[in-house]
C-alpha cells in the first residue's frame, strides 16, 4: 500500500494538468486504472476550485495526497486559501431548463456522485482539507 505526495508552493491553474497526472500516475503504480476517472475528474473540479475560487487566481500552496486504506482510496487535499465548506454548497437544480438555472455548484455535485465520501475539515491553525474517498471494489 503506497502513499505519495505532490507540494506545490506558488500553484495556479497552470498546475492543475501536473496535478492530475501525479494522480493518474499513482493510480497505476497501484493497480487502480480502473477508478481513473472518477478520482481525475473529482481531483480536477476540486483542485480548479481552489485556485480559482480559494485563491482567487493567484498563487497559493497546495498538497495532494494520495493512499489507500482497507478497501478504498484516499486522495487529500490540503491548501492555505480562506475557509470553504462544500458540504454548504445546495445541490443543482437539474429539472430547471439550462437558460434558468444558477450558475455553478455542478462540481461539488459531480464529487459527490462520483466519491463515496467527500469530507471537509478546516484547521484553526488556517487552511482547508478535502478527503475524497472511493471504494476500489
Amino acid at each position: 500500500m503506497g502513499e505519495s505526495e505532490i507540494i506545490i508552493e506558488k500553484g495556479n491553474l497552470q498546475d492543475v494538468p501536473r496535478i492530475i497526472e501525479f494522480v493518474v500516475n499513482w493510480l497505476r503504480m497501484e493497480g487502480l486504472e480502473k477508478l481513473t476517472f472518477y478520482m481525475e475528474t473529482a481531483v480536477d473540479e476540486a483542485v480548479t476550485n481552489i485556485f480559482k475560487h480559494g485563491y482567487s487566481g493567484n498563487a497559493g500552496y497546495i498538497r495532494v495526497r494520495c493512499y489507500r486504506r482497507d478497501d478504498s482510496v484516499y486522495i487529500t487535499i490540503y491548501d492555505r486559501a480562506p475557509s470553504f465548506d462544500p458540504s454548504a454548497v445546495p445541490p443543482p437544480d437539474l429539472d430547471t431548463d439550462l437558460e434558468e438555472r444558477r450558475v455553478g455548484g455542478l462540481g461539488v455535485y459531480m464529487m459527490r456522485k462520483m466519491m463515496d465520501e467527500v469530507k471537509y475539515n478546516f484547521h484553526t491553525t488556517g487552511g482547508n482539507e478535502l478527503i475524497l474517498r472511493k471504494k476500489i471494489g
